[in-house]
C-alpha cells in the first residue's frame, strides 16, 4: 500500500471527471471490464497511485455497478467505491 489519497478523488467527482472516464470505457469493446477500465483511468489521472495500488484496489473493489441505469452512474459508482478504499488506506497509514 504506497499510495496517498489522490487529491483528484478527495471531493465528489465532478461531471467532467465522470464523463471523461465515460467516454474512455465507451472507446473500449463491449465484451471490456468496465470496473478494470475506470480503475485504469482514475490511475492515469492520478500521480499518486502506482502499479501496485491498482492491482491491490481491483482485488479489494466490491462494485456492482452493473445496477446503473446509466454508465456515467456506473462510472460514478466506480469512484466512489475506489475513494473509500483509499480513504481507508489513508486511515491505516495515519494509524501505523
Amino acid at each position: 500500500m504506497s499510495c496517498r489519497r489522490s487529491e483528484d478523488l478527495s471531493q465528489p467527482p465532478t461531471s467532467r471527471f465522470v464523463e471523461s472516464i465515460a467516454t474512455t470505457v465507451r472507446g473500449q469493446p463491449d465484451s471490456a471490464d468496465v470496473q478494470a477500465v475506470v480503475l485504469r483511468a482514475v490511475a492515469r489521472r492520478s500521480d499518486s497511485i502506482a502499479l501496485p495500488d491498482v492491482l491491490e484496489l481491483r482485488s479489494l473493489l466490491d462494485v456492482n455497478g452493473e445496477q446503473a441505469d446509466t454508465l456515467e452512474k456506473q462510472v460514478t459508482t466506480i469512484i466512489s467505491a475506489i475513494d473509500a478504499e483509499l480513504a481507508g488506506w489513508d486511515r491505516r497509514e495515519v494509524a501505523a
